[in-house]
């Protein structure tokens, strides 16, 4: 089966680098027409981990981040409520990692390959005539494929082309993410709990430290001054949280973004499927969003190796992966609404 991939994001580039892996044919298309650093920070969990290590990814990852060993929850003054060792993980399941998402994405990148990548082509339209789908792409190029993998994000024209209308759903917070360089390294992650707000800490390579803010507020609100709001919000914050927010220099160190999910009653349609946050978009609480992405691009591209129809392979994918993804949706959305309490 020669298929289409839509997205050059985690999901869709995993999944490129899996089916490139088991020598299925592949066009992975971007709306970008080049590929620049983006994002923050993530953290790469045990199992988004062992599934970068059957790719053969793991030592590139661990090159480029630095292994998480110990995460603690305070209050907003730094007071230590909980810590966890992650060594008890790493015996049984190995080890976590943060870096920044330009690296992974490089990472990716390279295992996909350049030869059946196709940058600065936005999907504009998708016919699916029972036999294959034909894809029109933003310069009014027509191409045939068998099926359609829609790896495009919270905003998917995949989804709203073949799939579904429905809309993100609002959380009730909004997020800044932010990579700085901090004045000394910090020996573990660290979120914070105040009212309503959090604020989080991830040591990556170096001193550079990948920052995340929370807070409860109406959707899509923004303030004309961004950065200098965004410091008295979060100015009763204690413990690293001043030295690391003291080196934010000017709004375009801050990326903003109101946190949504996405809640579909099906995933597939004909020859199109969904996966990563273009299926289910969920909160970041558990940090389990990308590893939702990289599990089911690994599955998919399983299930397309072992059957001779989409419908199939889709109806398997599903199979493996709905309980469990709804299960990591729910528990992160109850844990964010804890958080900001």
């Amino acid at each position: 089966m020669r298929v289409l991939i839509v997205g050059g994001g985690i999901a869709g580039l995993t999944l490129a680098a899996a089916l490139r892996r088991n020598g299925c044919a592949f066009r992975l298309i971007e709306r970008t027409s080049t590929w620049a650093p983006v994002g923050a920070g993530i953290v790469l969990g045990v199992n988004a981990m062992a599934v970068l290590r059957r790719l053969g990814l793991a030592p590139q990852v661990a090159d480029v981040g630095r292994e998480v060993r110990r995460a603690s929850i305070t209050d907003a003054e730094g007071r230590r409520l909980i810590t966890a060792s992650f060594a008890p993980l790493r015996r049984r399941f190995g080890p976590t990692f943060a870096l920044h998402r330009a690296d992974l994405h490089r990472v990716l990148a390279d295992a996909a390959g350049a030869d059946s990548v196709q940058l600065g082509a936005a999907l504009h339209g998708l016919t699916d005539d029972g036999e294959g789908i034909v894809a029109t792409t933003s310069d009014g190029h027509e191409e045939r494929f068998d099926l359609a993998v829609g790896a495009d994000g919270i905003r998917s024209q995949t989804r709203s082309l073949a799939i579904s209308s429905r809309e993100p759903t609002y959380a009730g917070y909004t997020c800044w993410r932010f990579v700085v360089e901090a004045a000394a390294p910090l020996d573990e992650t660290v979120e914070m709990w105040g009212r309503g707000l959090r604020v989080g800490l991830v040591p990556l390579r170096g001193t550079s430290v990948y920052g995340f803010a929370v807070a409860n507020a109406p959707a899509g609100s923004r303030d004309a001054d961004m950065l200098a709001s965004f410091l008295t919000r979060f100015a009763a914050f204690g413990g690293h949280a001043p030295a690391v927010l003291a080196r934010l220099v000017a709004a375009d160190d801050l990326i903003a973004n109101d946190l949504e999910e996405v809640v579909l009653p099906a995933w597939h349609r004909g020859r199109v499927v969904l996966i990563g946050d273009a299926a289910h978009a969920m909160t970041p609480n558990l940090g389990q969003g990308a590893a939702m992405a990289i599990e089911d691009a690994f599955v998919l591209a399983e299930e397309l190796g072992r059957h001779t129809t989409p419908t199939a392979a889709f109806l398997a994918f599903d199979a493996r992966r709905r309980r469990r993804v709804t299960s990591v949706q729910r528990q992160s959305r109850r844990v964010g609404r804890i958080g900001q309490w």
